[in-house]
């Protein structure tokens, strides 16, 4: 099969097939997730068949032109970078939508659960193989969307949907910084093709020589590091936990977030080498996987602890593809890629087991757990080789992933000349041993100790399904076969990444002892300076907190609240200020703006002794002509001095049909149709509403001064708009360019009917505008009538007045007490009554059973409950 059709089919298959949802769970029910996971498994068999290819070095490519006029092409590029990442979306999926059949309960709403989740996936494949900036930024923002979604999947909870918001305010917004970065590449490469500009050594030059350079590579880091939580835009992770835990496995730790991080390695080869790209990347990971690694430790939610070891654990990966310098540019490349394998392996596992755990307790509260080693004793085996494997315990693979991470910041020291570059190792202990802490916490206070007593914790729990014990236990399988036998997964994955990154790099050899070589010693710091740490666990939690407490306002989330809240303050002031007046008068600050913009070159004119009109055009218009002029003249001062609102409707109809008739008479048969359909429908609808009004007289309360005032503004607007028109004549007139959409529009578009050529094909982009008004316009009335609605049934509930039949507790005229039934929908109108046996209808209005109730005595001051 052709590379293009093939790697389009990975892409769009989970597209296409979450059409197919629907219909699948009418077939299997609650069991719709295991149609799902068969989806990611094609993927990932489809994905895995190209390894053979990657490895022998043949990268398989295909484009489709798009926009050829914009340098845009439909192009997709499998390297071992990208079939890495589409390995580890795919195979973490399946597990994911397995997982899922049994953690999400059949009351769900599945249908949507699973089109989410597939729509992500094919975003993230799309990011993982596209060969064109253009490409990878839709897929980009799809990704960021599906997010939205997912995370606001509890649509009823405030958490659910504050987190959601976030997530996409700063994900999607740091996008658009990012789109910019990728319109200043193409302003300096002339391209938008991603393998083109990375395997074309002038252009890489090109990019570095480029005064553009810095402002690039921060336009981009923007939206690179807000997708993968690093620096401050880390605050919208944790809030992203509210998604249900499968979710957050999937997206926001072994896939989504690792989109940043791909970003970053795939633009490698044209920004490393710089001290730039050193001070950026490498500087904001060290410092972000510092201060997570800090903030995780005062955490009590257990996907909160989780979320900010992501942060932590991505910033392990940024840094590592930051470790760079002019000699050699891809220090800790090969180190971020094994370490993005084995991330993706350990992380999700945990995601998943905290998952059974919140489900078995039915709470995420670790201060609420404790001894449940004997009670779920394969789930505890599992999250020990998890937690260990993220601590970086031997022999599993998060131990190798910390022995490169550490060898490659003593070699990034040693490159800048040593003394306080130092400070780069130091770190780097500092955060394995912050790693160290809350991975044993984990572990600690959930399976060991004793259980405290709470009425909201189960006192019994066992280990769940095999359905929800299998994926996490494949992951664990995989945490330990990498630690013990790296090779072959190396040989098969990460060499291809590397070498994608970095063409010619050395092969990477990985062992679990090297010797007593400065990782090791690093290492050994680690582990007792953690020990020394957890010690000391709950008193530094303690003080976060209570700095926290104390210092509400020194918190990025804090700054964030604060910029959101005022934005809608700041909207509603901006509001206040520009409408506080009645329509009538932004029309007459709007002529007279256009007063004004006449005056300017129209006094120009004058003074300079320019012809302001042509004396000749005056004489060329025709009797017919004038005749329709004057009275369109005279229908428009009729609308706006008639006394009642019939007559100006009227007036102001014929207006429309004189202006109409304008354009039958100068060939515009279109026009002249359609202004008589639009008038015609108008007049209608006021009339219907005029005709609910309780008066038909035209209320004008302006004084005469505010009357002459207006009258001025409109006739100095139509003096200025008409000297306009009449010194048109004056320049000479732009060539037709109609007769270019005839000649080429068979040419270029294949279509025969030139209108509908003209504004589908010629002007798209404007009729997706108004189709664009038109839409939002219909949403804003279909809100309308169902706001309505809503209001009509809230208001019924609230009086009593609902559908129904119900017995009334006041006498009516007419109607044998104990036999009253009120029959449909009741209003302040009036009241239909059954009487007896015969059928006998009475209609009583208001004003009736008011008197009636008056003259029985009945206190009607107080409002409704008093007539009751």
């Amino acid at each position: 099969m052709d590379p293009f059709y093939f790697i389009a089919l990975i892409v769009l298959l989970p597209f296409v097939m979450t059409l197919a949802v629907p219909l699948a769970y009418k077939i299997m029910k609650e069991k719709v997730g295991w149609f799902a996971a068969a989806i990611a498994a094609v993927c990932f068999l489809l994905i895995a068949s190209m390894i053979p290819s990657i490895v022998d070095g043949h990268n398989l490519a295909g484009a489709v032109s798009w926009i050829p006029g914009l340098s845009v092409n439909l192009a997709f590029y499998a390297d071992g970078l990208a079939v890495l990442l589409g390995l580890i979306v795919s195979f973490i999926g399946i597990l994911i939508l397995s997982y899922s059949n049994k953690y999400l309960s059949k009351d769900e709403d599945l249908v949507r659960y699973y089109q989410y989740l597939l729509v992500f996936m094919g975003s993230m494949f799309g990011v993982a193989f596209s060969d064109n900036l253009i490409q990878l930024f839709i897929f980009w923002e799809l990704t960021s969307i599906s997010s939205f979604m997912l995370i606001g999947y509890y649509r009823k909870t405030k958490e659910s949907i504050y987190g959601a918001t976030k997530a996409l305010l700063i994900t999607g917004g740091a996008g658009l910084f990012m789109f910019i970065g990728f319109m200043c590449l193409f302003a300096i490469t002339g391209t938008y093709g991603i393998s083109e500009m990375l395997t074309n050594p002038e252009m890489l030059s090109a990019v570095k020589d480029s005064p553009l350079f810095t402002v690039t590579l921060i336009l981009i880091l923007i939206g690179a590091f807000a997708k993968s939580a690093q620096g401050p835009f880390f605050i919208w992770l944790p809030n992203a936990m509210e998604a249900p835990t499968p979710v957050s496995a999937f997206l926001h730790s072994a896939t989504m977030v690792k989109a940043g991080v791909f970003l970053v390695a795939r633009l490698h080869p044209m920004f490393s080498g710089t001290m730039d790209w050193f001070v950026l990347v490498a500087g904001i990971g060290l410092i972000t996987m510092v201060g997570a690694g800090f903030l995780a430790l005062k955490q009590t939610d257990l996907k909160a602890i989780l979320a900010f070891s992501t942060i932590s654990q991505l910033a392990y990966l940024m840094t590592m593809f930051g470790f760079t310098t002019y000699a050699e540019p891809g220090i800790g490349v090969p180190a971020a890629v094994f370490h993005l394998l084995n991330h993706a392996t350990f992380k999700a596992c945990l995601f998943l087991l905290v998952g059974i755990i919140a489900h078995e307790l039915h709470t995420r509260d670790i201060r609420k757990m404790g001894g449940l080693r004997k009670e779920m004793p394969i789930t505890f085996i599992l999250m020990v080789i998890a937690a260990a494997s993220m601590a970086g315990i031997p022999p599993l693979n998060g131990y190798l992933s910390k022995e490169l991470f550490y060898e490659s910041s003593v070699h990034m020291a040693e490159a800048l000349g040593g003394g306080i570059a130092y400070l780069i190792p130091v770190l780097a202990v500092l955060g394995g041993v912050l790693t160290f802490a809350y991975s044993f916490r984990l572990i600690i206070k959930i399976f060991l100790g004793k259980r405290t007593e709470d009425p909201d914790v189960p006192k019994h729990v066992h280990d769940p399904s095999w359905v929800m014990l299998a994926p996490p236990a494949i992951l664990a399988v995989l945490i330990v076969a990498i630690g013990l036998v790296p090779t072959p997964f190396i040989d098969a994955l990460v060499q291809p990444a590397i070498n994608a990154i970095l063409p010619g790099a050395e092969h990477l050899h990985v062992a679990l002892w090297h010797g007593f070589t400065p990782a090791f010693i690093m290492t050994l710091i680690t582990f007792a300076l953690g020990a020394l740490l957890y010690m000391q666990y709950d008193r530094i939690a303690g003080w976060e907190n209570r700095f926290s407490e104390k210092h509400p306002k020194i918190s990025l989330n804090y700054i964030y609240n604060t910029m959101v809240d005022n934005a809608y303050k700041f909207g509603a002031t901006f509001g206040k200020m520009l409408q506080k007046g009645s329509p009538r008068r932004y029309v007459g600050i709007m002529l007279a703006f256009i007063i004004f913009m006449v005056a300017i070159p129209l006094g120009f004119a004058l003074l300079t002794g320019q012809p302001i009109f042509s004396k000749e055009l005056i004489f060329k218009i025709a009797a017919s002509e004038m005749i329709l002029f004057v009275l369109i003249v005279l229908a428009a001062w009729g609308a706006s001095v008639l006394p009642r609102y019939v007559p100006m409707i009227l007036a102001s109809s014929a207006l429309g049909f004189f202006v109409a008739l304008l354009y039958a008479y100068l060939k515009a048969p279109d026009l002249a149709m359609t202004q008589l359909c639009v008038e015609t429908l108008s007049t209608i609808m006021f009339l219907l509403v005029i005709m609910k009004l309780r008066t038909k007289e035209a209320v004008r309360p302006e004084t005469g001064k505010v009357r002459i005032r207006n009258a001025f503004i409109a006739l100095c607007c139509a003096a200025a708009l008409f000297m306009l028109l009449m010194g048109a004549d004056l320049f000479p007139a732009f060539e037709s360019f109609s007769h270019y959409f005839m000649d080429k529009g068979i040419e270029l578009t294949g279509g025969r009917n030139i209108v509908n050529v003209i504004v589908v094909d010629f002007r798209g982009y404007d009729t997706i505008g108004e189709i664009s008004v038109l839409t939002i316009a219909a949403l804003t009335i279909y809100n309308l009538i169902s706001s309505r609605k809503k209001k009509g049934k809230a208001a019924a509930a609230e009086t009593g007045t609902a559908r129904g039949n119900f017995v009334p507790s006041c006498p009516i005229p007419g109607a044998p007490v104990g036999g009253n039934q009120v029959l449909g929908h009741v209003s302040c109108e009036e009241v239909t009554v059954e009487t007896g046996d015969d059928g006998h209808k009475i209609v009583v209005d208001e004003k009736s059973v008011n008197r009636h109730l008056k003259d029985e005595g009945a206190d009607l001051s107080n409002g409704p409950e008093a007539k009751k």
